[in-house]
């Protein structure tokens, strides 16, 4: 909740095997793909992977996941506490709804102007593949703010040290709305 460690950016795109990925020995970042570009199965794949990477740095975390149907709990995770947000709260309680997203998008459409800028000064087309997104994606990742990380946490309701009792508080909350959704889908 500090900022100070971001988890490395996973794109889903909508091509298997991009054009642009022809003779490209390992990508900037993770890649995967789906024809509607949706994460589905995939979160499942993605959280443990990051749980493995967390195990091995002997790390413990709490993830914060939106309460959708692509997002389904996960058995086993050794260094990953899940906790699922209650549902139509996203937009108030999920931190990267409360400026995450958009610091990135700004930085982003600004390389992007940049690129385009650069290209029409030479006189050359400003085409712009999936490789050279991810790329631009990674740069600007890192170009987001701890501060803007931290007050995006803070104003979602989370403070900055997880406590015991926060911790159990997340896991009635997980319980409670576990419990909540089984009562909705069995009426």
């Amino acid at each position: 909740m500090t900022g100070t460690e971001k988890i490395p950016l996973f794109i889903i795109g909508k091509s298997a095997k991009p054009r642009c990925f022809k003779n490209v020995h390992s990508l900037p970042t993770d890649y995967t793909a789906n024809k509607k570009a949706w994460m589905t199965e995939i979160f499942t794949d993605w959280v443990q992977k990051v749980d493995k990477t967390f195990y091995k740095q002997r790390s413990q975390i709490a993830m914060i996941v939106d309460n959708c149907p692509a997002h389904p709990n996960i058995n086993d995770l050794r260094a990953i506490k899940l906790i699922f947000l209650p549902p139509n709260t996203t937009s108030k309680t999920q931190p990267m709804d409360q400026g995450m997203i958009q610091n990135l998008k700004v930085h982003y459409r600004k390389r992007i102007i940049l690129r385009h800028v650069k290209a029409i000064d030479r006189q050359h087309e400003a085409a712009i593949s999936v490789l050279d997104t991810m790329k631009l994606l990674v740069i600007d990742w890192q170009c987001v703010p701890e501060t803007t990380i931290h007050n995006c946490f803070h104003h979602a309701g989370f403070t900055t040290a997880p406590t015991a009792t926060m911790m159990r508080m997340a896991s009635l909350l997980h319980s409670c709305c576990t419990y909540q959704y089984r009562l909705a889908t069995t009426h």
